[in-house]
Parts: C-alpha cells; structure tokens; sequence
C-alpha cells in the first residue's frame, strides 16, 4: 500500500524543480528565442458584422509602428518585437509592455486584399472585409 498523498507531492515536486531549473516550461525558452518574445498573449474579441469582420487585440503601451501584421496563406499573424527599455528606479513595476505573437485562422469568406487596421486607445481595430457574396443578410422577425 502507497501513501497517494505522499506520491502526488513528490511528483509535482519532481515536475517544479525540473521546470524551474530552465525557467519555466522546458520549451518556453525555444519559442522565446525563436520568435524573439515573450509568452504574452493579449485578449482579443471577433465581432461579425453584415459586411466585415472586425478583430479588436487589446494591447495597451504600445505605438502603432510597434505591430507587424502580416498574412500567409490563410493565417494572420500580428507580433510585437520586446522593447528593451531601460526601466528606472521604479519603486513598483506591476506593468511592463512585453512582446507578442498572436496568429488567427482566416475563412474563405475573408478579403485578404481589403484589410486595414487602425490602433487607438491601446486597442488594435482591424477590419476584415466580406468578399462579395459572402455578406450577412439580416431580417427581423416580429414577435408575436
């Protein structure tokens, strides 16, 4: 008979040291040197609309020439290179802007020569225009 308690805290003892002695996950630092970034994933929300998808990254502390959008094949990719800043003598340092990669899948349904993007109040807008015949058609329906 084996103590189950005993053995699950030797485990995750056993799984806590191996990760904190190459900082972290063992492939955090591959996907770091690789992309040059972080593990920073900001929020993002899709909202469908009758002509037009609209993509919304919330990525505050950022300029607009920080981002890199780019499409391939079907994938658009939208990263952020770390900043190297020198950060003073902060008493208190809760927020650092880190770099990203954030990839999403596109559908066919996307116009991938009608894409803009704008970025205003730390919040990253990119529409994506409906190829034609692909718009919504809406009809209300009344209750009765």
């Amino acid at each position: 008979m084996y103590n189950k308690r005993a053995f699950f805290r030797q485990m995750n003892q056993h799984r806590s040291d191996n990760f904190t002695s190459c900082n972290g996950h063992s492939r955090k630092k591959a996907w770091k040197e690789k992309f040059d970034t972080s593990f920073n994933s900001p929020p993002a929300n899709v909202r469908e609309l009758d002509d037009k998808y609209e993509l919304h990254l919330f990525a505050p502390g950022f300029e607009k020439s920080d981002f890199i959008i780019a499409i391939m094949d079907q994938t658009l990719s939208i990263t952020v290179k770390e900043k190297t800043e020198d950060q003073g003598n902060w008493k208190r340092l809760e927020h650092i802007s880190k770099g990203f990669v954030r990839q999403f899948e596109l559908n066919e349904k996307v116009d991938k020569t009608a894409i803009t993007a704008k970025y205003e109040n730390g919040v990253l807008i990119i529409s994506l225009s409906k190829l034609e015949g692909f718009e919504t058609s809406r009809k209300e329906i009344e209750i009765v």
